[in-house]
């Protein structure tokens, strides 16, 4: 990310010099935006864009003041207003844009609600539950944009703590901003001279935008699927656990109350955004198969850890292992162990491999809030996925004991495909998923955001998607191909299905009748694809590759699906 632009009013005058603390290599532009006036022009192309609306533009203090506590029609005309000028506006800034997403700050919640706190809490009469219901509005209206999204400020202030910087307890609730020196030299001949909100708290405001702004950093580095991890492999004895537990006679499952339950319920959070469970231990499985069942019940199964390496061999190995039955590359694997020896073991031996090093009381909020486990959305295939895996393995077992011809044709590959030609299809946001998360077999390595991938079908572009089955197991859609006239610019595929033939029955399919060509570039990680082309027998122009009548035909053993 190289240029921000801010759109919006006097809110995002701290965000200036925060991101240039933050990110001082971020080029920062203002466009101001409020008071129901038309946004500054700005054209020049930005990677991230902030926008708001003040809410004193759409709730003037005119409109609200001479508003009875007993008109509760009023109060919900007013709402109705509001609603629709914010979706006016947030349409209005939203238009015409391809460049990198747009997210929309939601506004600060009042502490306390002004009527009185005997009053009526979740009524439109009370400024909080308003506020509060305005933000949900306006997480919706966001929803149905295209690559819009909306930075929840005001959850952040809630956790900072609202009485710090927020200034609805001095200034007009529309104002809604930050508390700043603005009225201090206005003040200064007063009897009896104040402290300034500035300094009472003793705590420096700065540092509030700079958090929200390290937030919208964090989104970004999700939706752009920046160092995503999809493995991480855990330790049981005082990592899931406290103590060694199979050396006790008596299990006792009031030993898992505090952290250790909070961290079960964070791998369960983890498994259905998506990401790979993994036992890595040195223990007796049969003894942790046996007491398992005792300390957890029904909250965490040992079935929820798609691989479990439970044993006495080095961890490294039973690591290496792993990575190869998930065919996931070591810098997408997260590490978690007490033992200070076994990390050191596990980094010398994966240099990549993202190692946790933190107290214990940090681990459920580093593996819950890190952008790196965070998703923009979860799929089917992403609820699923260590089922999937599962079934990899007992697919992977099956073909070492069996010829590779035979156990190809064993299998009973079928592969469906869908055509995506818009962001609004069924099945673009778990190829816009795959797409961001797919490192190995990528053509290009090119990352799309919803904008770019809106620009590519409005000019004639199209996202061939496919799904796999087989007898074990199906895999969901593990392949997108984008196709620009008679260009594939970009072939992407899951390491799921690597070395089932389906890669060549894809473009068996597509070439069937036509002429195309493909790109290929180069990237550190992208090695088991570089040859996609030249196996199917398309020919290298210098440039690019080209299909032709003697090209590969569709694999025997994979057959389509309607």
């Amino acid at each position: 990310m190289s240029k921000v632009l801010l759109v919006g009013g006097c809110i995002f005058d701290l965000w200036i010099d925060a991101i240039g603390r933050a990110s001082p290599d971020v080029q920062v532009n203002h466009c101001l935006y409020q008071h129901a006036m038309q946004p500054e022009s700005h054209s020049e192309p930005w990677d991230l864009r902030l926008a708001q609306l003040a809410l004193r533009s759409m709730i003037p203090e005119r409109m609200t003041m001479n508003l009875s506590y007993q008109d509760i029609d009023g109060h919900k005309a007013l709402f109705e207003r509001t609603v629709d000028f914010l979706r006016n506006h947030v349409h209005a800034i939203s238009q015409g844009s391809n460049n990198g997403p747009t997210f929309f700050l939601n506004y600060f919640v009042p502490q306390q609600n002004p009527r009185g706190r005997m009053l009526p809490r979740y009524e439109l009469t009370n400024p909080v539950y308003f506020i509060e219901e305005l933000n949900r509005k306006l997480y919706e209206i966001v929803s149905d944009i295209s690559n819009s999204y909306v930075l929840d400020i005001a959850q952040i202030s809630a956790s900072i703590g609202k009485q710090k910087f927020q200034d609805d307890p001095f200034c007009i609730i529309s104002h809604s901003s930050f508390v700043s020196r603005y009225d201090d030299n206005f003040d200064l001949n007063r009897l009896e001279p104040s402290t300034s909100l500035m300094d009472r708290y003793d705590f420096p405001v700065s540092v509030v935008a700079e958090t929200f702004w390290l937030e919208a950093v964090a989104l970004y580095r999700t939706l752009s699927a920046t160092d995503r991890v999809k493995m991480l492999c855990i330790d049981l004895d005082d990592t899931m656990w406290r103590g060694v537990m199979a050396e006790r006679e008596d299990v006792d499952p009031a030993s898992l109350e505090g952290w250790p339950i909070g961290l079960a319920e964070a791998l369960i959070f983890l498994k259905n955004r998506g990401v790979i469970l993994a036992i890595v231990s040195k223990n007796d499985e049969a003894r942790i198969q046996e007491i398992w069942p005792q300390l957890f019940s029904q909250t965490i199964r040992m079935e929820d850890f798609a691989i479990r390496k439970i044993g006495w061999r080095p961890k490294a190995e039973a690591i290496a292992e792993a990575m190869a039955e998930a065919n996931v590359l070591a810098d997408a694997v997260v590490f978690l162990d007490d033992n200070p020896v076994e990390r050191a073991q596990v980094k010398a031996a994966h240099p990549q491999v993202r190692v946790i090093e933190a107290p214990h009381t940090d681990w459920r909020r580093i593996l819950l809030w890190s952008a790196e486990m965070q998703v923009d959305i979860v799929t089917d295939e992403s609820i699923h996925r260590n089922d999937m895996i599962q079934a990899q393995v007992r697919r992977e077992q099956i073909r070492q004991q069996m010829d590779h011809g035979d156990f190809l044709q064993s299998l009973d590959v079928q592969v469906m495909f869908d055509l995506v030609q818009s962001c609004d299809h069924a099945k673009f946001p778990r190829a816009l998923e795959l797409v961001n998360k797919t490192n190995q077999f990528n053509t290009t390595g090119r990352r799309w955001t919803a904008g770019e991938a809106e620009d590519f079908f409005t000019h004639n572009g199209q996202w061939m998607t496919f799904s796999v089955s087989d007898r074990y197991t199906s895999y969901g859609l593990v392949g997108v191909v984008m196709i620009s006239f008679d260009e594939i610019v970009q072939f992407v595929m899951s390491c799921r299905v690597f070395g089932l033939g389906v890669e060549q029955a894809v473009l068996a399919y597509l070439a069937s009748g036509r002429l195309l060509s493909a790109l290929v570039i180069d990237t550190p990680k992208n090695g088991p694809c570089r040859h996609l082309f030249r196996d199917a027998g398309w020919q290298f122009d210098g440039s690019k590759w080209r299909s032709h009548g003697n090209a590969v035909s569709q694999p025997a053993h994979v057959s389509f699906s309607p």
